[in-house]
């Protein structure tokens, strides 16, 4: 009810008394006390109207609350729960999605180094899924920023960098302040601007998935070598380290035995403040993946020459037992003007005979990957020659021979649809490279070649049957 209709039914019921009152007194004669309920009816009327009119309270506005739903806020405040189920889980359309879910949601809220962390995750799979490269890159362009706008300008009130989480650190060289930034203390899990271990860190010359690539100098030797810089303690979880840490040394143990002409030497490993690192041989040079674009392809004799290398150089790395996991252009770097190839990032290679092999955790990139690889079935050099099959294709029509809208789609390919013949692209090759790549690209792991040596003695009669200097 209103409180005007209050006051209505309160004048009523005192008209009703005041008219009974009347009735009785007028009965028994006593008029000298009317004015007694009168004045009484009027009071109360004016305090009613005075009540009524009195002004408004002004209650506070309850204050807005952010849209988040249950799932969502129960997945931000478990975030490490949830990451680390993620990173567990094979890939699929389902498991991107959430990762790209959580990391945009991450990313949204402020919580910059769970969500670099998350997209970096994410990128090791498909580096191609939405726009995730791209925020990936803000992420990390924007804590170099803020790393950058924190140091001092001078070297005697240079301060140590902030810890950034699951973000890269910015390692900058700064030449003119060596002495004093060396001596800064560095935040945990975070290495000082210029040095890692005995290295002086001189610039950025790379960068992937999982982690930079430094041009460095071995002060013990004066040695420039190329280092790579890997932040374990953010890209796995604190039940996962233990295990993470042990596997990436006992992988840079396994890859530095690897002396080959064609496989880059590891020279030393370690680890400091969280950061792991690997320093390697410093290689000149481009990566085969600026070559794998229709209009800068290289001459088809050079192409099989160079796979033929490759394959050579992994059928050495399979008599140690060792499986690569990630062949691709990108990581094969190839010197034109000294004709030097090296396969570079044996970092996530495993003992393939290893007991301790955890399976079921697909390692490498998507559209280079053997449908047992994907399926996360047992890993032999078998998989490392379908993938160089992909790299082959790609090299001789700029194009991939397996692609899809998504992770589903692409794993449904490569698993069970055939690809696509070579010389549909390429009309002026010999059969013979095109039985080449029909062989390394076959489904069942035991109908491709035996070895890297027999793959590698294919090429090179195929390449006999090639004119010098075609196109």
């Amino acid at each position: 009810m209103s409180k005007f209709g209050l006051i209505a039914a309160i004048l009523g019921v005192g008209v009703l008394a005041a008219g009974l009152l009347l009735r009785l007194l007028a009965h028994l004669h006593t008029w000298a006390w009317l004015w007694m309920p009168g004045a009484a009816l009027l009071a109360a009327g004016s305090a009613l109207f005075l009540w009524a009119r009195r002004p408004a309270a002004v209650l506070p506005m309850p204050t807005p609350k952010l849209a988040v739903g249950t799932d969502t806020a129960r997945l931000l405040d478990n975030f490490e729960q949830r990451f680390a189920e993620l990173k567990g889980r094979k890939p699929s359309a389902t498991v991107l999605g959430d990762l790209y879910t959580l990391g945009n949601q991450l990313e949204t809220r402020g919580r910059t180094p769970q969500a670099t962390a998350v997209y970096r995750h994410l990128a090791r799979f498909d580096n191609t899924y939405k726009d995730v490269s791209a925020r990936l890159r803000r992420l990390m362009d924007s804590d170099r920023a803020k790393a950058k706008g924190k140091a001092a300008p001078t070297a005697t009130a240079a301060a140590p960098q902030a810890a950034m989480g699951a973000t890269t650190p910015n390692l900058r060289a700064a030449p003119s302040n060596r002495t004093a930034a060396s001596a800064a203390p560095a935040a945990p899990g975070v290495p000082d601007t210029e040095r890692l271990g005995r290295y002086q860190l001189e610039r950025e010359i790379g960068r992937g998935a999982m982690g930079i690539v430094y041009l460095g100098r071995d002060t013990a030797i004066n040695r420039m070598v190329a280092i790579k810089a890997i932040p374990l303690a953010s890209e796995f979880s604190d039940a996962e380290l233990v295990e993470a840490r042990s596997r990436f040394f006992r992988e840079a143990e396994t890859a530095g035995r690897l002396n080959h002409p064609n496989i880059v030497t590891i020279y030393d490993v370690g680890e400091e403040r969280g950061l792991a690192y690997i320093a390697m041989e410093y290689l000149k040079g481009k990566h085969l993946s600026d070559y794998a674009k229709s209009n800068n392809l290289l001459e088809p004799r050079k192409v099989l020459e160079v796979i033929g290398r490759t394959a050579e150089a992994l059928g050495f790395a399979h008599k140690q037992q060792v499986v690569h996991r990630d062949i691709k252009p990108a990581n094969l770097m190839y010197d034109p003007s000294t004709d030097v190839l090296k396969i570079t990032d044996f970092g996530i290679a495993r003992l393939s005979g290893a007991g301790s092999t955890r399976t079921g955790i697909v390692l490498g990139t998507p559209s280079f990957m053997s449908p047992e690889q994907l399926e996360g079935r047992t890993v032999t050099g078998h998989s490392d020659l379908f993938s160089l099959g992909v790299s082959l294709f790609q090299l001789l029509t700029g194009q991939l021979p397996f692609t899809a809208d998504s992770m589903t789609g692409l794993m449904q390919q490569i698993a069970e649809a055939p690809h696509p013949p070579l010389r549909a692209f390429r009309p002026d090759l010999p059969a013979c490279v095109e039985s080449v790549i029909d062989r390394a690209l076959a489904k069942n792991p035991e109908a491709r070649y035996d070895s890297g040596a027999q793959m590698a003695a294919a090429l090179d009669d195929c390449r006999s049957r090639i004119p010098s200097g075609s196109p």
